[in-house]
């Protein structure tokens, strides 16, 4: 086993890390090396942060043999990288093991390999943790390195952040001063806890906390000035976030909420006449979920705007029905009432593909027209994308709805492995079904005729909804 070795030092030397750090990297493992016990790094993307976790993580497990003396006899102690996702934290194990395995000095210390760990003669092991509390606990963790801790949500698109850090966090308490904990992350936002940790730390609230800042220019030597300003000039807001790694207040919100405010300007719901080309869009759900509808149609003196007619849901039942038949009779009743909304008002309704076999054909015995629109990924994101464009161009009117504002406040933006998404969180009982529904509509209006018909113009998605237990089975498109 090698002998203790500095952080700094293990990098420098080509027989242990070898590795050639940028200055913001040497900063940031200079302090990791110091007495600090929680270290939070607010960075631009592609800033070097998963390298220097990394390096972090190795050096943890592999060159300070004093802390093998904290750890019980036969007990394993653990080098942890938390990320987004398992896949997301198997690379850092994977960059752990890339170090290692060039290393001449390390190398022969590895005892066995997966995808998710790397076990060491030593005792020690580097492993890979999804943000996720469960199955985490108990762990005698030395080194804990949480990875995109800002975006540490589940699969709801709520925060895992709170969760995960009291399941783990603790698991270093037996280290003492000598374990490490490194939240690194770009910002999402002026809330949460690693906007908090990281606000703490930087002020001198945390007694034994250090806080580093630096954009991606700073933190990376190697990116082309040219792609900044190009990314810069595509999307400012979130350029601030993204490589400026700013807190941005508003929670990096999908929607600008000024814009929202801005919009409400309707004196409430409107009236069949008062508009045209009416648009239903359906978020529809039974059991767990409300079901969303919301109608969109044109102004009548001015058909570039679009105008919020009404939007309403329909709560699930708070007991589960013990009887198909007793469950029957409430999905009947309210897609009764969602029909007769839309033949009063004459709209013609979009709903996405997964749409139910039933739901559509009731619609459609209505007198409904009904499109279904497959949902993707990227059909996903054009229509949010429509709706935002609307609100940041001023030319969509909403009035005081407050469950469907509350929903537009709290969209968010995910980036993840290149892309952005959009995030509808669940608060409550609402898993923004009436957000979903004026998207699509809105989305489905882009592109009309000014006439006001509301003729379809292809290619625009939706998000997907869920029926989720009510018994009834996706059957696919049956347009």
């Amino acid at each position: 086993m090698p002998p203790s070795r500095g952080l700094l030092a293990a990098c420098a030397d080509p027989r242990l890390l070898g590795l050639d750090l940028w200055p913001v990297q040497r900063r940031l493992l200079r302090d990791v090396e110091g007495a600090s016990r929680l270290h939070v790094w607010a960075l631009g993307r592609r800033s070097g942060k998963s390298t220097a976790a990394a390096a972090v993580l190795a050096w943890d497990a592999l060159l300070r043999p004093e802390l093998a003396e904290m750890v019980r006899p036969g007990e394993r102690r653990y080098s942890v990288a938390v990320a987004t996702n398992l896949r997301q934290a198997r690379l850092i194990v994977s960059a752990v093991r890339t170090l290692v395995e060039r290393s001449p000095l390390l190398k022969p210390l590895i005892a066995s390999m997966t995808d998710d760990e790397i076990v060491f003669s030593s005792g020690a092991c580097v492993t890979a943790f999804p943000c996720t509390s469960r199955g985490s606990r108990g762990w005698p963790v030395s080194c804990m390195v949480l990875d995109e801790m800002a975006h540490h949500v589940d699969t709801d698109g709520n925060s895992a952040a709170e969760s995960v850090w009291r399941a783990l966090v603790p698991s270093t308490a037996q280290f003492g001063g000598h374990g490490r904990v490194i939240a690194a992350s770009t910002p999402w936002g002026s809330d949460g806890l690693f906007a908090s940790l990281w606000a703490q730390a930087d002020s001198g609230e945390l007694r034994d906390a250090t806080a580093h800042h630096a954009t991606t220019a700073e933190a990376n030597p190697t990116i082309d000035p040219e792609f900044l300003a190009a990314e810069e000039a595509r999307d400012p807001e979130s350029f601030k976030t993204e490589y400026q790694a700013l807190f941005v207040g508003g929670g990096m919100a999908y929607l600008d909420p000024q814009a929202i405010t801005d919009a409400v300007t309707l004196p409430g719901e409107l009236s069949p006449e008062q508009a045209t080309g009416w648009v239903a869009g359906l978020d529809p759900a039974f059991s767990s979920d409300p079901f969303g509808l919301a109608l969109v149609g044109r102004d009548q003196h001015d058909r570039q705007r679009l105008v919020l007619g009404l939007a309403r849901g329909w709560q699930p039942p708070k007991k589960k029905a013990a009887a198909f038949e007793e469950r029957r009779l409430h999905e009947d009743a309210v897609l009764a009432e969602v029909a007769d909304v839309c033949v009063r008002f004459g709209a013609r309704v979009v709903t996405d593909q997964f749409a139910a076999t039933p739901i559509v054909d009731y619609l459609r015995r209505r007198g409904l027209n009904v499109q279904t629109r497959p949902m993707t990924a990227v059909s996903k994101s054009e229509v949010f994308a429509a709706l935002r464009a609307r609100l940041t161009a001023g030319t969509l009117d909403l009035y005081d709805h407050p469950d469907l504002l509350n929903e537009l406040r709290r969209l968010r933006t995910k980036y993840a492995a290149g892309h952005a998404a959009v995030v509808n969180p669940r608060v409550g009982g609402s898993h923004g079904d009436l957000a979903q529904a004026a998207a699509l509509a809105v989305a489905e209006l882009r592109g009309a005729g000014a006439s006001g018909d509301g003729a379809h113009v292809g290619g625009v998605g939706n998000l997907a909804y869920d029926l989720d237990d009510s018994g009834v089975v996706p059957l696919g498109d049956v347009m």
